[in-house]
């Protein structure tokens, strides 16, 4: 049977979220959905959605919300404008956004650069990235019961935090697709290394959700299958491992006219072998 771990009464990693969280009165997120909380509401528009200084904002988290030139930002949402215009664009833009968000404060202009100020607002990317880095960092010191626990944590603010790719919802951009595929890369890398844990350490169950979570995300990656039936068949669970094999079989003969790799074929043999012996 595995141990079940839970997160420790104080100091867990998913309640540090929520703190850090609440103490910032503007919410971003942007995986999976775009949505603004001020102050624990979400923010409404009177009328229609002001696209122009959303559309701002999206883009400058995209660059990393960091320091992030105007000049930089004009052109990547106008590239159109020459660049007197587009300057002029640009800081109407920052001006409608400052009074959408309704508190200067939030937008840092210093030598012609924004910044999202962090110490009032809280972005899930950076939440999501920063629980990425802990993640990995935790699943080197494994010995102690303590840091089974916070590996625990870290994966549950990980998967909280990551709700769908970035901005997943809009039109797709040259600006914003390499923050998306970046941080895409990043989850599904970190739920192998993840499920590889798991693994190790026999928690056949933890890992199973790992990889079926990382099918949910990309359903093309055929190294989650291989390590589902694995773990199914490590629990006893033959016939899920062959449904599982059976869904790979037909994603990629749809999407991609492929058969599973022989290593996939090899694993769902044993599967059948196993299940033949079984029966006998």
């Amino acid at each position: 049977m595995e141990q079940q771990y839970s997160l420790p009464d104080m100091g867990a990693p998913a309640e540090e979220v929520a703190a850090e969280s609440s103490r910032r009165p503007l919410r971003i997120y942007t995986l999976g959905r775009f949505t603004l909380v001020s102050d624990g509401v979400p923010l409404r528009y009177s009328r229609k959605a002001p696209s122009k200084p959303l559309l701002l904002l999206k883009a400058l988290i995209a660059a990393g919300g960091r320091q992030v030139a105007g000049s930089s930002l004009a052109a990547m949402l106008w590239p159109d404008n020459d660049g007197d215009r587009a300057q002029q664009t640009f800081e109407t833009t920052l001006h409608r956004l400052r009074k959408y968000l309704g508190d200067d404060r939030y937008l840092i202009m210093e030598d012609s650069r924004v910044t999202l100020n962090s110490d009032l607002v809280w972005v899930d990317v950076w939440c999501f990235e920063r629980s990425v880095s802990a993640l990995r960092r935790q699943l080197q010191h494994t010995a102690a019961t303590q840091s089974m626990e916070c590996v625990v944590g870290h994966a549950e603010n990980m998967l909280r935090t990551y709700q769908g790719h970035f901005l997943s919802r809009d039109e797709t951009s040259c600006w914003s697709v390499s923050l998306q595929e970046r941080l895409r890369s990043k989850y599904l890398h970190c739920i192998l290394e993840l499920g590889s844990f798991w693994e190790q350490h026999g928690l056949w169950n933890k890992a199973i959700f790992c990889y079926q979570k990382g099918i949910e995300v990309d359903d093309l990656i055929e190294t989650f299958y291989q390590r589902l039936m694995v773990c199914f068949r490590e629990t006893g669970r033959c016939p899920e491992a062959i449904a599982a094999y059976h869904q790979c079989q037909r994603i990629l003969s749809i999407v991609l006219a492929l058969e599973p790799a022989a290593e996939t074929r090899s694993i769902y043999q044993t599967l059948l072998e196993q299940q033949h012996y079984k029966a006998g």
